[in-house]
């Protein structure tokens, strides 16, 4: 009965192997979810939201187009000022016109048509007709030269779609992370499971002995009780260990919305160690590439640029003002439209305000916020650094931890075998030969939790130097 469970639970060991036949990569993992999951999608759209907010403000460069017909009448009262009895004006101006971003001036363009009738005290009604066009064109000559308010705006929402983009790259890293650890816990499990499996296996073997034994009457029936409860420990923390493994698996398949993930195991070298850089070059290199780091720079540039517009605003204003135009006029339609009358102007404008207290204050506040910005950025670069040297110290301690469990898993077999051979050769306990196989499994439980820890540091390692989702 006994040999009939064992060949079962080999024939589904084989059955679940040849199911999980197929294994998967952690960087195959990861593609699958950066593909599928909705997070990452999420994280793209900040800095496409970014670009429209900035697109917005492009409205200021828009010409306008408007038309304005008019009709007036000028009763008697009114029109006694101009020494007539009525005035009757019928008409339209069309006009467009916009900002120069590239000069800082303002171009209009305008075409108007009227046509009036003046009463002269009931003697005479004359009617005329007049057609004009005009071009104006105004050039500020130290406020605003060459257009630098009119894009400030603009430029300054570059540095937040910047902003936007480091941020959803840092987001998109820390959940790559999150999503390696979990698929680490899943390797991890694995390895409890076959570490579990093979306990089990020789836990029956070993039972299968014992009963051959006491059948010959060479052992007592407390040993057969003892082999028996031995299986029943390994068959609970087999099941315990498979039942926690499935449902990582499902959690892992949810994830990255594939089903593949339930025809498949992880492929990870669980006691493979890394080849990482020195504590110095990693130092170097966590502030050469840090994106969290890199945010600073963005954010004194973007200071900066406000800073030289409040400069650009303190200045006092000069506008040149030149329009011109041709206009038309004859009691005949057709005779008006010969617009070759010339009108023109020339006009000069200075504004400048007494103190500018208030854009003095705004550019002191920046100062501030610029050496505010250097101490932040030290105190981040402080923290990472902290945090780096703090792995790598952990990682190098981990190695010697490794290997102190392999010496331990060495040592626990070898106690294993010459507690077999003092049983087999009747000078021994079944129970310390059961022992010392449980403490060979402890051995090789704590050497995959300690190699399970190590590539967790590891992982955490790449995250803070922004490798496990480099930017583009």
């Amino acid at each position: 009965m006994r040999v009939h469970n064992s060949l079962s639970c080999l024939l589904l060991m084989l059955i679940s192997w040849v199911g999980f036949a197929e294994t998967i990569t952690l960087k195959e993992f990861l593609d699958l979810a950066e593909e599928n999951h909705p997070f990452f999608s999420k994280e793209a759209l900040a800095a496409e939201i970014e670009e429209k907010q900035a697109e917005s403000l492009l409205g200021a460069k828009d010409w306008q187009f408007s038309v304005s017909p008019y009709y007036s009448h000028l009763g008697e009262a009114s029109a006694a000022e101009y020494s007539i009895q009525g005035l009757d004006s019928t008409g339209g101006e069309a006009s467009l016109g916009g900002p120069i971003w590239a000069t800082g001036g303002t171009l209009g363009f305008s075409f108007s048509s009227d046509y009036s009738i003046r009463d002269y005290y009931g003697t005479t009604d004359t009617s005329a007709f007049k057609q004009s066009i005009a071009l104006s064109y105004t050039q500020p000559l130290l406020k605003n030269l060459g257009g630098k308010l009119d894009r400030l705006g603009y430029e300054l929402s570059g540095y937040g779609i910047n902003l936007a983009e480091v941020q959803a790259l840092e987001n998109q890293e820390n959940f790559m992370l999150e999503l390696s650890t979990r698929f680490l816990d899943w390797v991890h499990l694995s390895e409890m499971v076959e570490i579990s499996e093979e306990r089990l296996k020789l836990a029956e073997e070993q039972l299968a002995q014992v009963q051959k034994r006491y059948k010959a009457n060479l052992v007592d029936r407390v040993d057969v009780l003892r082999g028996e409860d031995a299986v029943r420990g390994a068959e609970q923390g087999l099941l315990q260990f498979r039942a926690k493994w499935k449902a990582r698996q499902a959690e892992l398949a949810v994830l990255v919305q594939s089903g593949e993930i339930y025809e498949k195991s992880p492929d990870f070298e669980l006691y493979a160690l890394e080849d990482l850089p020195e504590m110095e070059e990693s130092v170097s290199a966590l502030k050469a590439r840090s994106r969290l780091l890199g945010t600073f720079q963005i954010l004194k540039s973007q200071l900066v640029h406000q800073r030289a517009g409040l400069l650009e605003q303190k200045r006092p204003e000069l506008n040149l003002t030149l329009s011109g135009g041709l206009a038309g006029q004859d009691e005949e339609f057709v005779s008006s439209l010969e617009i070759t009358k010339p009108d023109a102007a020339v006009s000069l404008e200075f504004k400048a305000l007494l103190g500018n207290r208030g854009i003095k204050a705004k550019i002191e506040k920046i100062d501030l916020q610029v050496k505010q910005l250097q101490e932040e950025r030290r105190d981040l670069e402080i923290s990472l650094e902290a945090s780096l040297r703090n792995l790598l110290i952990q990682i190098v301690e981990m190695e010697k931890i490794l290997e102190l469990n392999q010496a331990q898993i060495n040592s626990a077999q070898e106690k294993t075998v010459e507690e077999l051979k003092l049983y087999n050769q009747g000078r021994g306990q079944l129970t310390f030969v059961i022992q010392s196989r449980d403490n060979e499994q402890n051995a090789k439980l704590s050497y995959a939790n300690n190699a399970a820890l190590y590539h967790s540091l590891v992982l955490q390692y790449h995250a803070l130097l922004d490798e496990l989702f480099p930017s583009e």
